[in-house]
């Protein structure tokens, strides 16, 4: 190996140790950008060790702690993020070599200020690794928390929660919404892409960022699960329509629903997360109305033809795309979502004209923030009535629908194409009869 791909190498791992540290202190993982890394194949390889090492996380963890005797060091810098990474590159990325793995880590380790004086304690730990350890001994059921598996196979049964977790490590496609327009298929027939369900497209493989993409530049599709695009989907938006979509950043359903010719008003808390959704509703040439509000205290003074509110909850849904979601949450965190939602769902209800409609949604896998919360909403508001879900809503797509006319998808799922994965998803379409 030459100098100058040792010190690559040095440089990409040092880059992926230090963003996975700040992702073990509780941040989500942003991969890195064009602008952070220039080089294509050194992003790749960045945000490649970063994923694994998240995706491989909790089996890291059973290794990390057979192989350190005294535990984790404390105060101890970027040891432990590069160590993650030296362990999911020995085992998991074993094509890039398993001395690399060793050195470069070791090298990261040995040149942190705090992390330095572990450098030995990180050679024999990943040695040991190397000797000791093989994916086939590794217990599929460690990749998430045990408080994470125990209520998957309580609500989805054990061999849905296995398939679930087998949708942790597969390969996440990128899913398109394209505009309607009359060639918009023959855009994705060239990109490759597959058909989902409405104007939702599949790009399984591609070699170029996204915004390299043909029809990006011009605004025509944006990037949105399948999962994501069903609630707008089921909501029937039409031309004409007052709408207020709450919650409404990063814009997907935004856009969803103004590109119907509805008058839209979005709302969300962050005012910088707005300013993305008016970026991408500029790049798509669509308008709407966006206010930065609280959601749980919107002014009843107007009311609207449909409300859209994707709820904030766990987000355990989007543990495909976002490992770490599932290790930064814990189980008492989705009862304090669920109180929120209560709070939103009973405002969202004034903010609906007699004969609209409410769908609410959530990308969490907790009946808590799915069913029950709109059984409990029912209950308490006896002006709105469920909309059952139907297959044909669906275009005659019925694994989602739920007994009582609920929509929920699961990781594990296969899309209308027989494609595999999307985000878990909850949605329910009710509508007030008073």
């Amino acid at each position: 190996m030459s100098r100058q791909s040792q010190a690559t190498g040095f440089d990409i791992r040092r880059a992926a140790a230090q963003r996975l540290q700040t992702v073990l202190t509780g941040a989500p993982f942003v991969p890195f950008s064009a602008r952070e890394i220039t080089d294509s194949r050194d992003r790749a390889l960045a945000n490649k060790l970063v994923t694994v090492s998240l995706r491989r996380h909790g089996q890291i963890s059973q290794i990390l702690i057979s192989v350190l005797e005294k535990g984790m060091p404390k105060r101890a810098g970027l040891f432990e993020a590069a160590l993650r990474i030296g362990v999911a590159q020995l085992l998991f990325l074993p094509d890039m070599g398993e001395h690399s793995a060793i050195h470069l880590a070791v090298e990261v380790i040995k040149k942190d200020r705090r992390a330095g004086r572990f450098a030995k304690l990180a050679n024999g730990a990943l040695r040991n690794v190397q000797r000791g350890f093989s994916v086939d001994d590794l217990d599929p059921k460690d990749l998430v928390p045990a408080w994470v598996l125990a209520r998957w196979e309580k609500h989805y049964g054990a061999d849905v929660a296995l398939k679930m977790i087998e949708a942790l490590l597969a390969p996440v496609p990128l899913d398109l919404t394209g505009k309607p327009t009359e060639d918009q298929s023959v855009l994705f027939e060239k990109m490759g892409a597959v058909k989902n369900l409405g104007q939702s497209y599949r790009l399984e493989d591609r070699e170029m960022a996204v915004e390299e993409l043909p029809g990006y530049a011009e605004g025509r599709w944006w990037v949105q699960d399948l999962a994501a695009t069903l609630p707008v989907h089921l909501a029937k938006p039409q031309a004409g329509q007052e709408i207020l979509d709450i919650c409404a950043a990063p814009g997907g359903k935004t856009a969803q629903l103004a590109i119907t010719g509805a008058d839209v008003t979005a709302v969300d808390m962050d005012g910088k997360r707005l300013e993305r959704v008016k970026e991408n509703l500029d790049r798509l040439g669509l308008k709407a109305k966006l206010i930065e509000a609280d959601a749980t205290n919107l002014s009843a003074e107007k009311q609207y033809d449909l409300v859209v509110l994707d709820a904030p909850c766990s987000a355990t849904g989007t543990y495909r795309r976002h490992p770490e979601v599932l290790w930064h949450r814990r189980e008492k965190d989705i009862k304090h979502r669920a109180q929120l939602q209560r709070d939103m769902l009973q405002n969202a209800a004034q903010l609906i004209k007699s004969g609209g409609f409410l769908v609410f949604c959530t990308c969490s896998l907790e009946p808590e923030e799915g069913e029950l919360q709109v059984k409990a909403f029912l209950h308490k508001n006896s002006d709105f009535e469920i909309v059952p879900i139907v297959q044909e809503d669906l275009e005659n797509w019925g694994e989602p629908i739920l007994e009582g006319g609920f929509l929920r998808t699961l990781p594990s799922m296969k899309t209308p194409q027989n494609g595999a994965g999307m985000d878990g998803f909850f949605a329910a379409k009710l509508q007030r009869t008073k």
